[in-house]
Formats: structure tokens, C-alpha cells, sequence
């Protein structure tokens, strides 16, 4: 079950290359999606849990679709510092004439909503699930063979297309001697990942919480 149909898409193609055909997708929004009661013996999710408008509304939806006893089992970004891609990021804001952006309502949807661990304890009780672990997980993961083929691959990253739409949104006159917000936080993620650059490629830490639960 997932919002995204491009996602879905490649999903299909690629079920069907493994040969995996005891799988369907569905297009929909696990927070209202009408899923079938108590039918489910586990709910899976690796980082798509993050983005709810009513988490607890969304979490109680999907534990009803759950048999009594039911298992959740979710990973969901941790503390942004302990991510090295994250602070590249940051880095490469220092390159580029951004404006300044509003803060972030703490308790609204992003990719840290999850980040501090007592916030999905409280969700998860409120939605009906007991039994909550947290666990604290890192990966190195493989951003491309230098910096170039890294910076093209956060460029093509949700948060990189950001930061192209506040550069360009900052630059209210057109000037053929002026760099492409695309090719400017190109350049500036480039800077930033070459300190990051090995023989094997760039390899970059990403800390997350892994979370398990059942339903009560």
C-alpha cells in the first residue's frame, strides 16, 4: 500500500522479475485506506511512516487491519546528526545564496517526525499497540562512485529537489551568466561529499530507529 504510483509501478516490474506472485499493490492512504479488519498478521514499513498528517489516526487504522496480537514493524529516521548524508546537506548549504527557511512545526509530518523514540512510544500507545521497542540501527550506504555520482544522486532526492526550488525561487532575475539552481546545488553538494570520497566510492552513515510492536 503506498500513495506513490510510479512507486507501485516499479514494484509490480520488479515482483514479476523475481518471480514473486503471492503479492498485490494497492494505490491508496494507509491513514483513511479502508483495509480489511483484523486480516493482517503483520504491517511492514521501511521508511514510509514518517510523513503522516494524524500519525495516530494513521496507526490506528493500520492496527485494526491487524489480528489481535498482530505485529508492527517499522524503521523510521533517528536523530538527523547521526546521519552523514544529512549533514552533507548542511554543508552545501553553505555554498549556495539560500534564503532563510521557517522552522519546522515539531509535531508535524517530515522526515524526523519519528526521530526521539518517547514520541513513538506515546503514538503507538494512543493507536492501541503495546509491547514497544526501540532499537537503534546504522547502515553505511552506497552513494555513488565519487562525489560527482553521489552529488547527482542527492540532487535527485526529495531534499535535494528543495533546495533547487528555494534557489530558484530566490533568484528573481534571469541572467544567461547565472548557474541553473540545479547545476548550483550540483556543484555545492560536490564540495560537500568530497571529503567523503574512498577508493570503494562514497559510503555514507544513516542512523535510524527500528520499531516493533504488537497490537493490543
Amino acid at each position: 500500500l503506498d500513495l506513490s504510483g510510479p512507486m507501485l509501478t516499479r514494484a509490480r516490474a520488479q515482483a514479476a522479475e523475481e518471480g514473486l506472485d503471492r503479492i498485490t499493490f494497492e494505490q491508496g492512504d494507509a491513514q483513511v485506506h479502508p483495509l480489511p479488519a483484523s486480516a493482517f498478521d503483520v504491517a511492514i514499513s521501511r521508511f514510509g511512516v514518517m510523513f503522516f498528517d494524524d500519525p495516530v489516526a494513521a496507526f490506528n487504522n493500520i492496527g485494526r487491519a491487524l489480528r489481535l496480537g498482530g505485529r508492527l514493524a517499522f524503521v523510521c529516521m533517528a536523530d538527523p546528526t547521526r546521519s552523514e548524508w544529512v549533514s552533507v546537506f548542511g554543508t552545501a548549504r553553505a555554498y549556495l545564496p539560500l534564503p532563510a527557511e521557517e522552522p519546522a512545526t515539531p509535531d508535524g509530518p517530515g522526515m524526523f517526525s519519528l526521530a526521539d523514540p518517547s514520541v513513538v512510544h506515546r503514538i503507538l500507545d494512543t493507536a492501541g499497540f503495546d509491547k514497544v521497542h526501540t532499537e537503534p540501527v546504522e547502515a553505511l550506504s552506497d552513494f555513488g562512485r565519487d562525489a560527482h555520482d553521489a552529488a547527482d544522486h542527492l540532487l535527485a532526492s526529495g531534499p535535494g529537489q528543495h533546495l533547487v526550488k528555494l534557489l530558484d525561487s530566490a533568484s528573481s532575475v534571469d541572467s544567461a551568466d547565472r548557474p541553473s539552481g540545479t547545476d548550483s546545488v550540483r556543484a555545492a553538494f560536490t564540495v560537500a561529499l568530497a571529503a567523503h570520497e574512498q577508493p570503494a566510492g562514497v559510503h555514507l552513515r544513516t542512523s535510524a530507529w527500528l520499531v516493533t510492536a504488537t497490537r493490543r
